[in-house]
């Protein structure tokens, strides 16, 4: 009778282990801001584009800021077309000229119907040449085409 507790107790421990919550994950942490007006643009933004689709019709860059991290929710359409642009993730730390983003974009449909190029990881966005907008510094990841994205302020 001992050998059938110790089993059973020994079963409902590894029962309970199975179903108990899985350790809580670190909350993020906010994002690191070097320069207050850096952000203020990116807050108001106006829009993102990637060349392929286009520089006329600029797609929206919505900012959320849960629990002081700055979140980027992205896409751009084409107007009659398949192709599409869209970024979602978390800005890490931005100064005057740079912002560093944890995420995913994708490009899909463009240049050719038919390409998806999935990015997952750390990027750099940068302005240069005092240019109204934060170009991703990572422009080849996919097969061998560069990718112009940017957002404008």
């Amino acid at each position: 009778m001992m050998d059938v507790r110790h089993c059973l107790t020994a079963s409902l421990a590894l029962c309970l282990a199975a179903v108990s919550p899985a350790p809580a994950q670190p909350a993020p942490q906010p994002t690191v801001v070097e320069d207050p007006a850096a952000l203020a643009r990116l807050r108001a933004n106006e829009g993102i584009t990637l060349q392929w689709i286009g520089w006329e019709r600029r797609g929206h860059v919505a900012v959320t800021e849960p629990g002081g991290l700055v979140h980027l929710s992205a896409a751009q359409e084409e107007a009659s077309g398949p192709a599409r642009l869209t970024l979602e993730g978390d800005v890490l730390r931005i100064d005057g000229y740079s912002f560093a983003f944890r995420g995913r974009i994708v490009i899909a449909d463009t240049p050719d119907v038919g390409r998806l190029c999935e990015r997952d990881g750390d990027f750099t966005f940068l302005i240069t040449q005092n240019r109204r907008y934060w170009r991703l510094q990572e422009m080849e990841m996919c097969d061998g085409l560069t990718d112009y994205v940017d957002i404008y302020f």
